[in-house]
């Protein structure tokens, strides 16, 4: 029995041994099948991803595929002709700010251009996250930047957490094409702004793919379809103001076609000079370091923008120097805007940023359009007319002066509800507490004016934020209730030729910062009555919503934010002394204005002039 069983264990090895030879022999035929099969390049290629995509549209003439190829930027085996073994690791937005250090911004490439992308704001978002923290909880260093958010599901705060699930879905760092619609356009890094926005990719036969497109030359929708919230400039330039919701006008007994994204409508206004007159795109006026940043971590904005309108209004022409000059690098990037050759000279910015498209040929200055290349000649504006160095003036900002209207919305209410989930932008997913706002009211009307950081006249906007927090149980928690009123300094980009009147600007309570109302003087005193009455609309404050200060200079300002601030009652006393003037003396150039100090004594002292009559 022994025997048998040795005989057994001996023919069942040799079995196995005979299964696997045939396995093996049987998996070598299908590999040698395969590779018999599959077609092979008759010449070398630089790699294997253009020989199955033989024939790739160049995404732009600076990243040809035939000099690139593919892998450079996409990553994955560019030497396989397998396509599961080509495609491992192969990223499909080389502009992710997760691996833009191995793609765009590698050796060779654009290694200088990517610290300063990951360190501006619009991937970092530091001023709304520290902004909104002062505001709400008193943290006055709070450093928090989107970067430091990823991977992390639950918010510091409350501040943090109203940021993460109802402004997080604008920055740098969200994944491209996450969700449907306008919201998925948004994010994706260097892609952001550098691949023209659609849909889908066209993939036609075999072997054919049309890339995705790349420019510098950025249209305005890759833009607004993020700055069409918030300050709302994005809107603004092309003369869209944001209705307060209704739908209307109706259109044959249906809701208005004119909407946003959100389920939110616009009605058309006068859009701004720029856009209107000479068709100018965002692209024109901002540049390079103003919009990726100098690699400085600024916390505003308007630190980081480096484009003025005196730049090109009264600009500073210089020489550019050398052949490989940033200047003459952009023009042929941009390849419709003329280079700047050895006699042309270009305008620079306020950080010494060259405006490559701002041009003094001999003696005509022409402004080019960095979508088209179409020049516009242009008239520089001197400084010496009455309007632009009247004393008194040389704290007025060109916005003060020629902004013609802004969006304003008065009163955000948000309900923090900690019984309900919300989805968090930042990571995607569900987690507990949500998020509800709504409006008092939303206008357009005059900016009014205040003072910004740097101590200019600047059109001011208020902010106004009514927080109401419910508990697990759904319970009021009135403790823990608050309201933050601040004040922001920003141009409305509604900008046109002519300018306010002397009135205007002096006597009216809207723009002085008192809001809408009837503004009066009796024995030496300044009294105001708004038309908004906010106690009668149940909110908890005594004053205007669309007013931040009193005639007498007193602010309703709970919180600073971003130094700027209303007039105080020195500033107001000035500014409504000439009030009384303007009536008969309304021309810039009236010589009262000159020396008003002391034309106002010899009004005291004189006898005979005929409005004392």
């Amino acid at each position: 029995m022994a025997l048998g069983h040795s005989h057994s264990v001996i023919r069942a090895m040799l079995l196995k041994k005979i299964l696997l030879f045939l396995l093996l022999l049987i998996g070598l035929s299908i590999l040698i099948s395969k590779e018999s099969n599959l077609k092979r390049p008759s010449e070398p290629v630089s790699e294997g991803c253009l020989f199955c995509h033989s024939q790739v549209k160049d995404p732009d003439p600076s990243h040809p595929a035939s000099a690139i190829g593919c892998a450079s930027c996409h990553l994955g085996n560019a030497y396989s002709l397998n396509k599961n073994r080509a495609h491992t690791t192969m990223v499909i937005n080389p502009g992710d700010l997760r691996v833009v250090e191995r793609t765009c911004g590698k050796t060779g490439c654009h290694a200088e251009v990517v610290p300063r992308v990951k360190n501006s704001l619009m991937s970092t978002n530091r001023g709304i996250l520290k902004t909104i923290q002062y505001h709400w909880l008193g943290l006055r260093e709070a450093s928090t930047e989107v970067r430091g958010l990823l991977g992390v599901s639950v918010g510091e705060n409350l501040a943090v957490d109203h940021y993460r699930k109802m402004c997080g879905g604008c920055h740098l760092w969200k994944p491209r094409g996450d969700r449907p619609g306008e919201v998925g356009l948004r994010g994706g890094g260097c892609s952001d702004c550098h691949v023209l926005d659609r849909q889908q990719d066209s993939v036609g036969s075999k072997g054919r793919f049309e890339h995705p497109r790349m420019t510098i030359r950025i249209p305005s929708r890759n833009c607004v379809k993020c700055h069409n919230r918030s300050a709302r400039i994005g809107l603004s330039y092309y003369g869209r103001y944001e209705s307060a919701r209704y739908g209307t006008p109706y259109e044959r007994e249906r809701l208005s076609s004119r909407r946003l994204s959100g389920y939110r409508f616009f009605l058309h206004l006068q859009g701004d000079i720029h856009f209107s007159k000479v068709g100018m795109e965002c692209i024109d006026c901002h540049t390079a370091v103003g919009i990726m940043g100098d690699g400085r971590p600024y916390a505003h904005l308007k630190e980081q923008v480096d484009i003025t309108c005196e730049a090109c209004h009264f600009p500073a022409f210089g020489k550019v120097e050398g052949e490989h000059s940033v200047a003459r690098k952009a023009a042929f990037l941009n390849r419709k805007v003329p280079s700047p050759g050895r006699n042309i000279r270009v305008a620079f910015t306020k950080k010494g940023t060259p405006i490559y498209n701002l041009q003094k040929r001999g003696g005509n200055v022409l402004f080019y359009r960095k979508i088209d290349g179409r020049g516009i000649e242009m008239e520089i504006g001197p400084r010496d007319k009455p309007y632009h160095d009247l004393p008194g003036h040389d704290r007025l900002t060109c916005q003060a002066c020629h902004s013609r209207w802004i969006p304003q919305c008065y009163g955000c209410h948000l309900s923090y509800k900690r019984s309900e989930s919300q989805r968090d932008w930042i990571t995607g997913k569900s987690t507990p507490g949500r998020w509800r706002e709504t409006r008092s009211y939303i206008r357009f009307s005059r900016p009014a004016l205040g003072v910004d950081r740097e101590s200019r006249i600047y059109p001011v906007s208020p902010c106004e934020v009514f927080m109401n927090p419910f508990d697990e149980r759904g319970v009021f928690q009135d403790k823990q209730a608050f309201k933050v009123i601040t004040l922001s300094a920003f141009d409305p980009h509604t900008t046109s030729h002519a300018s306010r009147s002397c009135r205007e600007c002096h006597g009216n309570p809207k723009v002085l910062g008192l809001g809408e109302g009837i503004l009066w003087g009796s024995e030496n005193k300044l009294h105001f009555r708004p038309t908004y009455d906010s106690a009668a609309s149940g909110l908890p404050v005594s004053f205007p919503l669309d007013g931040f200060t009193s005639p007498q200079g007193m602010t309703h300002i709970t919180a600073e934010r971003s130094k700027a601030r209303p007039f105080n009652g020195e500033e107001l006393g000035r500014i409504m002394a000439v009030n009384v003037c303007t009536g008969c003396h309304d021309r810039y150039d009236d010589k009262i204005y000159r020396d008003f100090e002391e034309s106002r004594k010899r009004f005291e002292r004189a006898g005979d002039i005929p409005c004392k009559k």
